[in-house]
């Protein structure tokens, strides 16, 4: 006839896939400023040390088109210099292409995960929300990083100016501060775009 409270630790071991987007786009970086991958790199190390220090089983996938280099899941600490390996040896090469990357790990990830997604998302929002809704109907856990260059979002160039599309090399010549609001605008809409990609894959 008395209560008791019990009190216990449980451990647990969440399993973690980081994905890198390491597509040409990423290289992409203003005057001073580290790159897109260079950032994303900088995010996945940080994360990979915390989820190790936490004996979570992590895992890394660099990709563009598709899957270039995958890292198996692993909770030893020692893991952590093969993926900080892996990041230091990465360059930024090929078309990005998210729906496939996603498709081919929801294929190949047989043990439920958190999946960590670093990219600028530069993609068909129509196909990364077909990736997305793949990976949350086997019950992964999705978590969005979305890398954008201050540039990207506000295109502050002034005179004349050449662009290049880092992946397909087309170029432009323009003046933008012409179409500085117009671009803004629809940068803005991207993201919002995203944002309801990523809530509807929910």
């Amino acid at each position: 006839d008395k209560l008791y409270i019990k009190q216990f630790h449980q451990e647990t071991n969440v399993a973690v896939y980081i994905l890198l987007d390491s597509s040409k786009s990423m290289s992409f970086a203003s005057k001073g400023c580290v790159s897109k991958l260079e950032y994303g790199s900088f995010l996945t190390a940080m994360l990979s040390y915390l989820m190790l220090g936490q004996s979570d089983s992590t895992g890394l996938v660099l990709f563009a088109e598709e899957v270039k280099k995958m890292i198996p899941q692993s909770s030893r600490q020692t893991h952590l210099n093969a993926i900080l390996t892996a990041l230091h040896k990465n360059r930024a090469a090929g078309r990005t292409d998210l729906a496939r990357v996603l498709h081919t790990i929801a294929e190949t990830t047989n043990r439920r995960s958190i999946i960590i997604l670093i990219s600028d998302l530069l993609d068909d929002t129509e196909d990364i929300y077909k990736g997305l809704s793949h990976l949350k109907y086997l019950k992964h856990d999705v978590i969005l990083f979305q890398t954008m260059d201050t540039q990207e979002l506000n295109l502050n160039y002034d005179g004349l100016v050449q662009f290049e599309d880092l992946e397909s090399k087309e170029t432009i010549r323009t003046f933008p501060q012409s179409l500085r609001q117009a671009y803004r605008d629809r940068v803005s809409e991207f993201i919002d775009g995203i944002k309801k990609t990523a809530g509807n894959s929910r």
